[in-house]
């Protein structure tokens, strides 16, 4: 008995622009940092600036860069894996034979309908057009 053995085909993520507001509000938290730390004397503004300089920091930059960098739709010769979360927890394992359509809706939207389950809808994924054709030929649908 042999084993076949699976390759990748394409490994997508969404497109880096998502992150230009978590830069910015990396950018607000560092400013406030400096700015406190250059100015004020006395202790208790120092600490609050620090409080909120990181709370900032931790809330608008590292978790949605997080959410951003563990995002990925990968497809292989045998099946598509959908990896969505913070540290990756919700993953999609869908077998290419199970895919009953492909739909490219507007505004980078696709939709892969599924046997026994509901619709998947992927938005957001840059090269959709390619993408989707890789996705049907490899499907054969």
């Amino acid at each position: 008995m042999a084993f076949q053995e699976e390759e990748l085909i394409a490994r997508i993520r969404r497109s880096w622009w998502r992150l230009i507001f978590p830069l910015l509000a990396l950018f607000v938290a560092a400013s406030v940092f400096s700015y406190v730390n250059n100015r004020s004397v006395e202790q208790w503004a120092v600490y609050v600036a620090y409080s909120v300089a990181a709370l900032l920091a931790v809330l608008f930059w590292l978790i949605p860069s997080i959410r951003h960098l563990s995002f990925y739709v990968e497809l292989t010769t045998s099946r598509l894996v959908i990896r969505d979360g913070i540290f990756g927890q919700k993953t999609v394992e869908l077998a290419l034979a199970d895919i009953t359509s492909i739909d490219l809706g507007r505004g980078r939207k696709i939709t892969i309908g599924r046997r026994d389950a509901e619709p998947l809808v992927l938005e957001s994924i840059p090269g959709t057009k390619g993408f989707v054709a890789e996705l049907r030929s490899a499907a054969r649908i």
